[in-house]
């Protein structure tokens, strides 16, 4: 990531602008206008004559309303646009820090059926590797824990009970990583019963008490339910809890009787079904989930920085430019020249005017903005869709 110099004013400014840069501008901007800006505010002068201020004062090359002379005096290029928010959005990613993070629990069924082979190797072997996999190399606005059920009893009667209960978090939300992945996920075994509604009660618990977080869980499962639970029913709770957790469940080599439940739990829990039946589609699903929402967070801090670094640029600029007619303002009502006083005010009306206009461009990269970070959150159900369609091609 390139770190950019940054003005003076832009430091002081930085972490307030990004605050207010997330959706959280008051008024929409209006209420950032300083004291001074508003210092000669008063009723439309109307359609005055600014040539008694002088020939400088009526040449406008940018059209931004802010004459010429003032913006050479104040560092910006009279005859561009010094803070176009397009401009600002170029290739790669910008690495604005914004919270764009979704909390994402992998939830692993380690029940006994884990341990048959596919292809020769153990299905629970192949799941873990994709997880590794999916660890290494998801964004870091991706926050990730894992979650197992199964691993513990056996599988016969006697070690029901024990099984049923034997469901752990292995990592809370935000705890597994690149670094630790692989320590953690082999620690367990595959070993006895599937209790998924229980499971999914558990997963709740991870995401805390943030209501206002995005919230995900991808559950890897090759069975049904064993232990007598509803998970359906649980799946549908937590969806509509307030706590906004989706729910993908990754079918893997399931019967097609089995799949049916599992198709209903992510049908309940508003997420998709994806049935990978071999090691290479699971490990096409998670590299696609990684391909599809870096590239769309990539294009949303892009959107983002340029709207933050246009919305300082503009206020900054518009600051300075009051500053001169301000002082301006002071000199001509001290030598008692009220119509330099007037057009002064003409001139200050022209450059809200503008401003303003520049704020509703502006709010249409905004717009964008936060319209790709949701779809960054919603883009991997798609890329399921489209291999589901894939999959039922001839």
């Amino acid at each position: 990531m390139t770190k950019r110099t940054l003005t003076a004013v832009a430091v002081i400014s930085l972490s307030a602008t990004l605050w207010l840069g997330c959706g959280y501008t008051s008024g929409d901007e209006k209420n950032n206008v300083s004291e001074e800006q508003q210092e000669i505010t008063g009723p439309d002068a109307g359609q005055l004559n600014v040539a008694v201020l002088g020939d400088e004062w009526q040449v406008d090359s940018d059209q931004n309303g802010i004459p010429d002379f003032i913006e050479k005096e104040s560092g910006y290029n009279p005859a561009g646009e010094d803070c176009n928010p397009e401009a600002a959005c170029g290739e790669g990613v910008p690495g604005a820090d914004l919270d764009l993070s979704v909390n994402t629990l992998l939830m692993l069924d380690v029940s006994g059926s884990m341990a048959a082979r596919l292809g020769g190797v153990p299905k629970i072997d192949i799941a873990k590797m994709s997880l590794l996999k999916y660890a290494s190399s998801v964004p870091e606005s991706i926050r990730l824990g894992l979650l197992v059920y199964g691993h513990q009893g056996n599988n016969e009667q006697s070690g029901k009970a024990e099984s049923c209960a034997g469901i752990e978090v292995m990592a809370p939300i935000g705890n597994l990583s690149e670094a630790n992945a692989n320590t953690i996920i082999n620690r367990f075994s595959p070993t006895g019963w599937t209790p998924i509604a229980s499971a999914l009660e558990k997963a709740k618990q991870t995401f805390g008490t943030d209501r206002k977080g995005r919230n995900r869980i991808i559950m890897v499962s090759d069975g049904v339910e064993t232990c007598g639970g509803d998970p359906v029913s649980v799946a549908r709770q937590l969806h509509s809890s307030g706590f906004a957790v989706t729910i993908d469940v990754v079918g893997f080599n399931v019967p097609g009787s089995d799949a049916q439940q599992l198709k209903r739990i992510a049908e309940a829990g508003g997420g998709i079904y994806f049935d990978a039946r071999t090691q290479s589609a699971l490990d096409t699903y998670f590299q696609e989930q990684n391909r599809a929402a870096a590239k769309t967070w990539e294009a949303a801090n892009c959107y983002a920085e340029a709207y933050n670094k246009a919305w300082l640029c503009d206020a900054n600029m518009v600051l300075k430019a009051i500053r001169v007619l301000n002082a301006e303002s002071r000199k001509a009502q001290s030598a008692g020249k009220n119509d330099e006083v007037r057009a002064l005010e003409e001139v200050r009306l022209a450059i809200n005017q503008k401003h303003e206009e520049r704020k509703k461009q502006r709010k249409i990269i905004r717009e964008k903005w936060h319209k790709l970070s949701r779809d960054a959150f919603e883009i991997n159900q798609k890329t399921l869709k489209a291999y589901g369609k894939m999959r039922r091609s001839p």
